[in-house]
């Protein structure tokens, strides 16, 4: 009988192992589990031409609710940050890179800088929501304390993100409003779709820089030294 009980312990300690293992692995490739869903939060990768930024057209279509820009409104450079709340490169982005654009670009009158939410699951979808919900001023900082911390994006309720949103002011009158609130939802969407039909956009993080009179796209994770060298390109109008 004890035989029977330790092999049927080892087995299921392996299982654990093998769960534990298939769990990490698929993180480490862009899933994530919401609810009772495993999806997966599509990282855009790089053309395979080898260009670092491609020529677009069309226009940005942003409602006034969207538009929380960080900078300088006269700044000669924008750029749009396409990104999901959902998306550890976006995350990284937000948490190492853009803090040397704000300080070498943003803050010298260079650069102006939007974030554009493009949910690609539900909760990113409240997510963004609720950042447009709330007062321009505490926007930036609820998306890096959503990046910051984790453990609404794996919540089976929303009572985990609503915590967030409530530490930032909210109410459950706020909070009801926002969540019954289609337009909000339709702009948000109709600003995705236009990503994705006009410009190609397909997963996050992706980048729009636009000024001097052309837009370009970035599309995937890049190191700060290559952006720079980028923006600092377009700015002297070597690109």
């Amino acid at each position: 009988m004890m035989k029977i009980v330790r092999r049927i312990s080892r087995i299921l300690a392996l299982c654990a192992v093998y769960i534990v293992c298939a769990y990490s692995y698929l993180m480490a490739k862009g899933f994530v589990f919401t609810g009772n869903t495993m999806i997966l939060s599509n990282h855009a990768q790089a053309k395979d031409d080898g260009k670092f930024a491609h020529n677009i057209t069309g226009d940005i279509n942003l409602s006034k609710e969207m538009m929380r820009p960080l900078g300088n409104n006269n700044a000669p450079l924008t750029i749009y940050d396409y990104s999901s709340m959902a998306c550890s490169h976006c995350r990284d982005f937000h948490k190492f890179i853009l803090p040397k654009i704000k300080r070498d670009f943003i803050e010298q009158g260079k650069v102006r800088f939007i974030f554009v939410h493009f949910p690609l699951e539900a909760t990113s979808m409240r997510a963004a929501k609720l950042s447009y919900c709330l007062p321009e001023d505490k926007f930036e900082a609820f998306i890096t304390e959503l990046y910051d911390n984790k453990d609404w994006l794996f919540s089976t309720d929303e009572a985990t993100l609503n915590k967030y949103a409530k530490n930032f002011g909210m109410t459950e009158e706020t909070l009801t409003a926002c969540a019954d609130n289609k337009k909000l939802t339709s702009d948000i969407l109709l600003s995705r779709d236009n990503a994705i039909k006009n410009f190609g956009i397909q997963g996050t993080p992706s980048f729009i820089v636009d000024g001097f009179g052309k837009k370009e796209l970035i599309v995937g994770s890049q190191s700060y030294d290559e952006l720079k060298t980028y923006l600092d390109a377009r700015l002297e109008g070597k690109k």
